[in-house]
């Protein structure tokens, strides 16, 4: 009997029964995964470093010996300094321009006391704590979703740690294959969230070619919603997807119900890309938010942390009184409008390699459901 394609080697090497790899911020959602036979990545940026350990535990005592990973980013460039000393950098015209939106779309003050805009710089600051938090849970797998995790490659190894980087640029994924890292995760700018310049499928396919030199296995990630998007990254050289605006409208996604029915209202068109976020290529459903910092007129972007403070009352309040028009814009990749129904994490991975092997059945491919 032909070898099923859908089993490969992410599947062998890392226990999971399909090559589904489920970024979600939400834990029920990466337990969900991994015990339906994927792989579920927790996404913990924005958690402070103990909450980050509470969370791996209570995922750890729910999967057993089944696969899951967390997910922070490192980034390469950003402002470094205090608080005071960053909103020192701040130019006036950019408080004077978000007070102006603050007042002229009556936004009211946040519930929430100041400061705001700090949960990224947090993050940043508390990098190493959850690097060592990582290493002494001794989680299966650690993912860097921006910047090179090369650097800390030989103390995770040591604690038993797999090591994935994820990179938008061939030179990015050249450095990673170089510095041995266990897995590559070839993001196109077809992805939500943080995002690059390059296209999934000619990224995807560049960085397979440049690793088999290397014997290094290659997943892709951008704008993946369906079966048959899994079916193209494994024909592009890829051994698995990695998934995330799907996650978000699933029943256990903690996502806000107001935030779900946008995805399902959202075509692909709508995942719009900006700096305005946090001062990194982000793309989300364009709002109010989104469309101020595009306007005639309006201050460029400042870079990562300085714009997190600088917008940080105005989402606050967004989000503190569900002004939808205005809060931290949905994050979506440009597979958004395949996304139609809110269905249990564990559907949603059926599903998926449901469409898959209909896919190969229409390719003619006769293994296909094998």
């Amino acid at each position: 009997m032909a070898q099923d394609p859908l089993q490969t080697r992410l599947c062998e090497e890392y226990g999971c029964e399909y090559p589904i790899i489920a970024f979600a911020h939400t834990r029920d959602v990466t337990v969900a995964v991994s015990n339906a036979g994927g792989i579920g990545m927790l996404g913990q940026s924005t958690v402070s470093a103990e909450e980050m350990r509470t969370n791996i535990r209570w995922v750890k005592e729910r999967v057993g010996d089944r696969p899951f990973g967390v997910d922070i980013t490192i980034p390469s460039s950003y402002v470094e300094g205090t608080r005071e000393e960053l909103e020192q950098q701040v130019p006036q015209s950019h408080w004077d321009f978000i007070d102006r939106l603050i007042e002229e779309n009556d936004i009211p003050e946040p519930k929430t006391p100041p400061p705001w805009g700090n949960t990224r710089l947090r993050g940043l600051a508390e990098t190493r704590a959850k690097l060592e938090i990582m290493m002494e849970e001794r989680i299966p797998i650690f993912a860097s979703g921006l910047g090179s995790p090369a650097f800390v490659l030989n103390e995770m190894h040591d604690a038993g740690v797999k090591v994935w980087g994820l990179i938008g640029l061939a030179r990015q994924a050249a450095r990673e294959l170089d510095a041995g890292l266990d897995l590559i995760i070839a993001q196109g700018q077809d992805s939500a969230g943080h995002t690059g310049r390059m296209g999934t499928f000619s990224l995807v396919r560049e960085v397979t070619a440049l690793a088999e030199a290397h014997d290094t296995p290659i997943v892709a990630a951008g704008g993946i919603t369906t079966g048959a998007h899994i079916v193209a990254a494994l024909a592009l050289g890829a051994v698995g997807v990695w998934t995330g605006t799907i996650w978000q409208a699933t029943h256990e996604s903690e996502t806000k119900q107001w935030e779900k029915e946008r995805l399902l209202r959202a075509q692909n068109q709508d995942a719009w890309v900006s700096t305005a976020m946090d001062g990194k290529r982000n793309r989300g459903i364009r709002n109010k938010y989104y469309e101020a910092w595009e306007a005639e007129g309006s201050p460029e972007p400042l870079p990562m942390p300085l714009q997190d403070i600088v917008g940080g009352k105005l989402l606050q309040a967004a989000e503190d009184w569900d002004l939808e028009d205005w809060a931290g814009p949905v994050a979506a990749g440009q597979g958004v409008g395949f996304v139609t129904e809110i269905k249990p994490a564990r559907q949603v991975v059926f599903d998926l390699m449901g469409e898959a092997y209909d896919t190969l059945e229409r390719m003619g491919h006769a293994a296909a459901g094998a």
